[in-house]
């Protein structure tokens, strides 16, 4: 059981898409929760960032005691959830979109950490709820545990056994803020896993019905093993593996948009048609990041840039190179401006300079395919790129 805080990275990189957060259950430890006992490297966060390397992988620990012996120099759970979004707003987490893993408590504090930081004025904290675009609950008693009620009648338990057999009903007050707050976010994504073994062979812990958030399109999936092994795959063909995998790996085609992945392959992105995720006009796009000073210029940079990518032919070299030039500038503005900067509501100057850095610079020192471009024809594709939809001046909502 963890007996502090911890909060580490397991595996991170400077142009990975998402970052992934494991945050553990009751009694449990930021790194044994997820490790299976029938492999010798049997820690399964790993297994996912050697699957995905385009994932950051964090991993969440807190205090957590079963009774009030261990429990009382412990932070209650609205205290840590507040602890947590100052040490995620001072790791920079919420630049990039952020999934949760939770297991059992870990799901309430998750749920609560996303009320926190949606009512929150401080924008560093307001940025995890904003950045959060997928939830998988593992065996989470969103209206309160049966084993918890049952715990709860004895002396001494702690102040967590309370919240999960949930006396005075604050599960389902939580449970309504996320079922309102997911189902109102066309960007959340939250999927579900329970168990249908007794743990012990006595009791089974979190029921079907308490382990359904009742999210519109969210079906929740049976597992074949009790509440402690739930979070504990044992091989990469167990079906929570390969569920949380799956998802994953759809929110991350999602965020890339046919942009190369981490290790620089090209998909094959169509920028002749604008993308289906965001259909505003360049002008709207301006006016929502508050830079519509910029539209005249803005404007004419697309347009040029339009007039000679038509001119190279659906086949040719130069068309090549032009695809390869956007894919570059794409890639490198989502992962070293927006999600680190505009995403964070950075001042202008910042965004400025990162782009001359990250963006303009680098590209033009390039040698794409057989085309050396200039720094006008790199500007150029950044608005025309903004123009068919394929990046964003202003943060998600």
């Amino acid at each position: 059981m963890s007996d502090e805080f911890v909060f580490e990275a397991i595996s991170t990189s400077d142009d990975s898409l998402v970052d992934v957060i494991f945050v553990h259950g009751l009694t449990g430890d930021a790194y044994e929760t997820w490790s299976s006992p029938k492999q010798d490297d049997g820690f399964w966060p790993k297994w996912l960032k050697a699957d995905l390397p385009q994932l950051s992988i964090y991993t969440l620990g807190y205090p957590a005691s079963m009774f009030e012996k261990w429990a009382k120099k412990e932070m209650d759970i609205f205290e840590r959830a507040t602890n947590v979004l100052e040490h995620f707003a001072a790791k920079g987490i919420g630049t990039k979109p952020i999934v949760f893993v939770a297991h059992s408590l870990g799901g309430i504090l998750t749920k609560i950490l996303i009320r926190k930081s949606n009512d929150s004025e401080d924008c560093d904290y307001k940025l995890v709820s904003e950045a959060t675009r997928l939830v998988i609950f593992l065996a989470t008693p969103h209206t309160g545990s049966v084993l918890a009620n049952i715990l709860s009648i004895l002396p001494n338990t702690s102040k967590n056994i309370a919240l999960l057999a949930n006396d005075i009903g604050f599960l389902e007050d939580l449970n309504g803020h996320y079922r309102k707050y997911a189902n109102g976010n066309n960007q959340l994504s939250t999927k579900v896993y329970y168990e249908k073994h007794r743990t012990k062979k006595i009791v089974t812990v979190v029921s079907r019905e308490s382990a359904d958030p009742g999210i519109a399109e969210t079906e929740p999936v049976p597992v074949d093993k009790d509440h402690i092994n739930i979070c504990k795959p044992s091989d990469k063909d167990d079906i929570v593996y390969l569920g949380v995998k799956r998802h994953i790996q759809k929110l991350l085609e999602e965020v890339s948009s046919h942009l190369p992945g981490a290790g620089g392959i090209f998909l094959g992105a169509d920028y002749t048609n604008k993308y289906d995720g965001d259909r505003r006009d360049l002008l709207q796009k301006l006016i929502d990041a508050e830079r519509e000073h910029e539209y005249e210029f803005a404007n004419n940079a697309q347009n040029a840039f339009a007039r000679d990518y038509a001119k190279t032919g659906l086949l040719s070299a130069a068309r090549s190179d032009h695809d390869q030039l956007m894919s570059e500038v794409q890639t490198r503005f989502v992962t070293h401006v927006f999600h680190p900067l505009i995403c964070k509501k950075a001042a202008d100057e910042d965004i400025r300079k990162a782009l001359q850095t990250y963006v303009v610079d680098p590209v033009t020192s390039l040698t794409i395919g057989e085309t050396k471009f200039s720094s006008k024809a790199v500007l150029n594709a950044l608005y025309f790129l903004t123009e068919q939809c394929h990046i964003r001046w202003d943060p998600i909502k």
